[in-house]
C-alpha cells in the first residue's frame, strides 16, 4: 500500500519519473471494457497517466485498501472532476511484484473490485 500511496502523491506532483520507477516496464492497465483505454506497456500507461493529470484528475479525492496478497485497491470518483460524462466511480485493483506495478484492472464498483480481489 505504501508504494501505491507514495505513486499518488508522485502524480499529484507531476512527478512522472517515480511513477515510471514503480511500473514494470511490461506492466498492463485494462478499463472496464476492453477497447482503447487499455494500455499495454510502461509507455502507454505513463502517457495516459499524463494526460489524465493535465486533465485535473490528479487532484480527485482517491481511498484505498487492501486487496489481499500484493494488491491494492483504489477508489476514485471521475465525475467530481471530470464532470457528468465521467462515471461517478471507477474502481481499480492494482497488482504488484515486489516493488512494481504489474497490473491494473478497472471496474465500475467497489463490490466489482473486491469480488474480483477475492475480498468479498
Amino acid at each position: 500500500m505504501d508504494i501505491a500511496r507514495e505513486g499518488l502523491e508522485a502524480w499529484r506532483a507531476g512527478d512522472f519519473e517515480t511513477i515510471e520507477e514503480i511500473l514494470d516496464p511490461n506492466v498492463e492497465w485494462h478499463a472496464t471494457e476492453p477497447g482503447e483505454w487499455d494500455c499495454h506497456g510502461r509507455d502507454d500507461v505513463m502517457q495516459t497517466l499524463r494526460e489524465r493529470h493535465e486533465q485535473g484528475f490528479a487532484k480527485g479525492d482517491l481511498q484505498f485498501q487492501d486487496g489481499g496478497a500484493d494488491a491494492v485497491i483504489v477508489i476514485a470518483h471521475p465525475s467530481e472532476v471530470g464532470g457528468p460524462d465521467w462515471p461517478d466511480e471507477t474502481v481499480t485493483v492494482m497488482k504488484f511484484r515486489g516493488d512494481r506495478v504489474v497490473s491494473m484492472q478497472d471496474y465500475r464498483t467497489e463490490a466489482e473490485a473486491l469480488a474480483a480481489a477475492g475480498q468479498t
